[in-house]
């Protein structure tokens, strides 16, 4: 990669990759993004507030234009430096509930020293069988994940890779690319798979697959220390944070009522 990481740069792609699977309408203070297609999914149907100025006025905007497509409203964080200091009051007194996530972002800068493990056969995906769909509805707990899903299938810059082991789908994970930035995600190993090392062969292969189509630096996020440590076995280090993931909810019900 001959252009230098930019940590402004992967918060960019990060904040906007909900656009491949979900409509975007930009404000003066942010980003509004929705699939009414798929209402109960987060990642389809968020703001991001990244002008604090006026505050209120934002939420009361983005109230307002989620109840009129029968959305509850979410906020997921902008990913800057003392955000909650700023918003978290306005956001309680406006009935959010604030969750932080705990995430922690990697980014691929050295050798993986994995072995895959050879009973693991990676393919391509580029449609949903019944199998695949009913994998992803079980694995993650709703028909929501599996539009989008097939949302982001349409677009050619998503790679979904299967691991299948003795025929049987084992594993999941995706990549998709953007410019000078690729993100992965959608990383899960069926449970009765689990202890085999399939999850670190899938993210091996992922590395190797994605050095196939792409330059671009290479990143992903975690909130789970037992795949963190596969991550970093795989040859991605965990980037140094000036910020703190969070999301805020709050009911329709509850804006209906107001």
């Amino acid at each position: 990669m001959s252009i230098p990481f930019n940590i402004l740069r992967m918060k960019d792609t990060e904040l906007h990759y909900p656009q491949r699977f979900a409509n975007m309408t930009q404000r003066d203070y942010g980003l509004i993004f929705w699939n009414e297609g798929n209402k109960a999914s987060a990642e389809s149907n968020h703001a991001v507030i990244k002008d604090f100025v006026g505050i209120e006025s934002s939420l009361r905007d983005i109230e307002s234009f989620y109840k009129g497509k029968g959305i509850s409203p979410r906020i997921f964080s902008s990913l800057q430096v003392n955000e909650l200091d700023k918003v978290s009051a306005p956001l309680q007194q406006h009935g959010f509930n604030i969750e932080l996530t705990g995430y922690e972002y990697f980014l691929h800068d050295h050798e993986s020293i994995v072995k895959p493990n050879e009973e693991l056969q990676i393919q391509r995906i580029k449609h949903l069988d019944i199998d695949i769909m009913e994998t992803i509805a079980l694995e993650y707990g709703g028909d929501w994940t599996i539009r989008v899903v097939e949302r982001h299938l349409q677009h050619p810059s998503y790679h979904l890779l299967g691991g299948y082991h003795h025929g049987e789908l084992a594993a999941l994970a995706s990549v998709c690319t953007y410019a000078g930035y690729s993100r992965i995600s959608d990383v899960f190993t069926r449970e009765k798979f689990r202890g085999k090392g399939f999850a670190a062969t899938m993210i091996h292969s992922l590395v190797l697959y994605h050095k196939g189509i792409s330059e671009n630096h290479l990143y992903l996020f975690s909130d789970n220390p037992a795949t963190s440590k596969v991550y970093e076995k795989t040859g991605f280090s965990r980037l140094p944070q000036d910020f703190v993931s969070w999301t805020a909810a709050k009911e329709l019900s509850t804006i209906n009522s107001q």
